[in-house]
């Protein structure tokens, strides 16, 4: 099975050549079966069905692209998917969560040849997000990463990239992690278009990015990778959220806007992004029991990582 991932720090910056930190979520989980095996959705069963076969075309695309050595067996791929295959998946689309990460994941998987997976992490990541591109036009190629490897990657700039190894896990539950769902999908696409394109035309707000979001970012990601001090890491996610009000007003449902002023107003919790936008958002809470009760009175329900 291929999970979901969560990606903590680094959205939209890691284009800009940031740290960025991400962990695979098995709450969520996605893995290959065939329509005759009586399907638990038939309707979603079909439509992943569909799906391969567009995926298909664009493959054959890709076949004669020669600056990136896939060796993808197209033909194995084309005759399951002509015989029933689907990605039997309970991971949210649109959600922020890699969907079509963890598709990507299992397709390099299961048809790409042994040869071309022996590789470091930084060439792995440069095939996964070339096939990834299908679906986002550009992609960082984290996601399907971190589903393929089933393991949390650390991205240090500068095509830099390592496994992390100790327990995240807990160092993530004494921060009080947890996920919200804003209620609308969100659109990777679009929004990264339109991040790139500001990026392009206002000076002021790249400028900013890169003094002060980026840094901040940075050091949000040190003292979890660190296991420092957590008073001084609530201050920085504080100061970050604060900040994604600012330059990611775009990306930022309503509702999610006004749990996030509320938060950090009351320092009770910080949300933050969770991928592009849309989807689920990411929170840190010092007081769980108190947080849980908020979102409860305001009719959310959270995850609690």
């Amino acid at each position: 099975m291929y999970p979901s991932k969560i990606l903590l720090f680094g959205e939209y910056s890691i284009l800009l050549n940031s740290f960025a930190l991400a962990i695979p979520y098995g709450k969520f989980k996605g893995g290959w079966d065939f329509i005759k095996n009586r399907a638990d959705n038939p309707a979603q069963a079909n439509e992943s069905n569909q799906s391969l076969r567009l995926f298909l075309n664009h493959l054959r695309l890709l076949e004669s692209e020669k600056n990136i050595d896939l060796r993808l067996d197209v033909s194995r791929l084309k005759d399951d998917v002509e015989n029933g295959l689907y990605f039997k998946s309970d991971i949210p689309i649109g959600a922020g969560l890699g969907s079509s990460g963890a598709l990507v994941a299992a397709i390099f998987d299961k048809y790409v040849d042994e040869s071309a997976k022996s590789k470091t992490v930084s060439i792995l990541k440069k095939s996964l997000a070339f096939l990834e591109s299908y679906f986002h036009g550009t992609s960082s190629g984290i996601d399907p990463l971190v589903s393929y490897l089933n393991s949390p990657i650390l991205v240090k700039g500068n095509n830099e990239f390592d496994k992390i190894s100790f327990p995240i896990t807990k160092t993530l539950q004494k921060l009080g992690l947890f996920l919200v769902d804003s209620g609308q999908k969100g659109n990777t696409g679009n929004l990264v278009d339109y991040f790139n394109q500001k990026c392009g035309s206002d000076n002021e707000y790249l400028d900013r990015l890169k003094n002060q979001y980026i840094p901040l970012n940075n050091e949000c990601i040190t003292k979890i990778v660190e296991e420092g001090d957590e008073k001084h890491f609530f201050s920085l996610i504080r100061d970050l959220s604060s900040l994604q009000l600012i330059l990611f007003e775009k990306m930022i449902p309503r509702n999610i806007a006004h749990h996030m002023n509320y938060g950090i107003k009351n320092n009770l919790f910080y949300l933050k992004l969770c991928g592009s936008g849309g989807g689920f958002f990411l929170g840190f809470t010092e007081n769980v029991a108190n947080t849980k009760d908020y979102f409860n009175n305001a009719g959310c329900e959270i995850l609690i990582f």
